[in-house]
């Protein structure tokens, strides 16, 4: 029986409207009703005010389900892209581990738990908080740019919902709820995998975002002059619940279904403790590699482009130049470049006394910043990270073929972007972000889409397994 796990996500972030933490009890109360738990999002004032406001049955209750974070301050100003706008890679890391690091303590003090996922607030997206929060021990990034299908990306996993709840819903609206998870469900019941449905518990009780409110368009009300949104009437927020309730009930009537949280996420995306990869496969790596940048799938070990590009720079440099060959090579998580790659524009024929040269400055590089470096020169010709992947992909294929290294290798063929960059229309995806109501008018930042698009060579696909984790009985 093949099973299909089910994430309800609760983004738990008003900490403007007092009425807002009794929906959380409420929502706790049906689950415990069925017998499952949810992922509750919490942002770090979100959970001071709880505590501050004496909300210690609020507290108490979400304690018996997961709990995951929503950055410290999700809508007030800076928000995340505000304040990394102009950061490069480095200093925004650790903008972000000095700016996240109070809020993500004060959710653990608070819950007792460390935070199971980060949850991007709204539109504000920058790459350098996946990987922060990785740091911080955070294994799992939710929404901005991604697919419902999870991937890696700067080493950390990372997906969107597949599914919104609209907070609002009536009786009415209830099968065409049920229709789309069962839409969902269908597309995933041959394999397995994973459905996220999120919603915002505060949005079942006002009519009104209590960011959209307070912070629209850059606006930054103080404190002391917050003002809570109107709230619904008592009749159309207890429907809503009943709506959530019924529509529970329904995904629950599938045998092969298994509500889960997003700390189950790793468990189910799990790779094996060292991803290596023997000769064979290595020579098949290559094959792809050289006809074409994006991530692959090698007999169930998913490997990015940056980690393809390292694995065979020292498979050149460190075995097949002196005619060994290995048993196997560890694949190492790497980042893409922090700085503008170059790019040859016209098709160079490079030597293998040049290719070497080539290849030793770039483990060089590496291995001191655990990065594929943006540009390695030769003879007063530079080579980006696109044309080394070309011409060691090219190398190693040829030495598959003849056991033999070639005299030459011809580069400059290779599109200079990961193929993810195109598959997902990726520049359109991050501008997308800056739509988000909170950010200032006319909101952009040519630095996170630049650092964006480099880190695209750290996507890949993350493999479903599901081990360890069981369909209800």
């Amino acid at each position: 029986m093949v099973t299909v796990y089910v994430i309800f996500q609760f983004d738990a972030e008003d900490f403007v409207t007092p009425e807002a933490d009794d929906v959380l009890l409420d929502l706790t109360r049906i689950l415990e009703r069925f017998d499952v738990k949810a992922s509750f999002c919490i942002v770090g004032e979100k959970a001071r005010e709880l505590e501050r406001r004496g909300r210690f049955d609020v507290i108490a209750a979400l304690k018996k389900h997961d709990i995951a974070y929503q950055s410290d301050l999700h809508s007030v100003h800076p928000t995340l892209s505000e304040y990394l706008a102009d950061e490069d890679w480095d200093e925004g890391v650790e903008k972000v581990i000095k700016n996240e690091s109070s809020g993500l303590d004060d959710v653990t003090r608070i819950f007792g738990v460390n935070p199971s996922a980060f949850i991007q607030p709204g539109g504000s997206w920058a790459p350098q908080v996946p990987y922060a929060v990785m740091t911080l021990g955070v294994r799992v990034y939710a929404d901005g740019i991604f697919e419902s299908e999870p991937v890696w990306f700067c080493n950390n996993l990372c997906l969107k919902a597949s599914m919104y709840l609209p907070e609002h819903s009536t009786m009415d609206d209830l099968a065409s709820l049920k229709e789309r998870f069962d839409k969902l469900y269908n597309s995933r019941r041959e394999s397995g995998g994973l459905i996220v449905i999120f919603s915002h518990p505060c949005m079942f009780i006002t009519e009104d975002f209590w960011d959209t409110v307070n912070f629209s368009g850059g606006k930054n009300t103080p404190k002391e002059r917050y003002a809570p949104p109107i709230l619904r009437r008592r009749e159309a927020y207890k429907e809503s619940l009943r709506v959530f309730q019924r529509f529970l009930s329904h995904i629950l009537e599938y045998p092969e279904v298994s509500i889960v949280t997003f700390r189950e996420v790793p468990s189910l995306y799990r790779e094996p403790k060292e991803r290596t990869l023997n000769l064979d496969q290595i020579f098949t790596l290559a094959r792809n590699a050289a006809s074409s940048n994006d991530w692959q799938i090698v007999d169930g070990k998913s490997i990015s482009p940056a980690e393809v590009l390292r694995l065979l720079i020292e498979c050149v440099a460190k075995y097949l130049c002196r005619g060994v060959e290995p048993s196997f090579v560890p694949v190492h998580p790497t980042l893409g470049s922090t700085s503008k790659p170059s790019k040859l524009h016209v098709r160079k024929r490079v030597k293998m006394a040049d290719l070497l040269h080539l290849c030793h400055q770039a483990i060089e590089f590496v291995e001191n910043h655990d990065r594929i470096p943006p540009a390695i020169t030769v003879k007063s010709v530079t080579f980006g990270p696109s044309d080394l992947l070309e011409a060691t992909a090219k190398a190693v294929a040829y030495y598959s073929r003849y056991r033999r290294l070639p005299a030459n290798v011809e580069t400059g063929g290779n599109w200079d972007l990961p193929m993810v960059v195109q598959r997902w229309n990726l520049i359109d995806r991050i501008k997308s972000q800056w739509s988000w109501t909170i950010l200032p008018e006319g909101f952009a930042s040519d630095r996170i889409e630049e650092l964006t698009i480099w880190q695209a060579w750290t996507v890949r696909l993350a493999i479903f397994g599901g081990k360890g984790l069981h369909a209800r009985s």
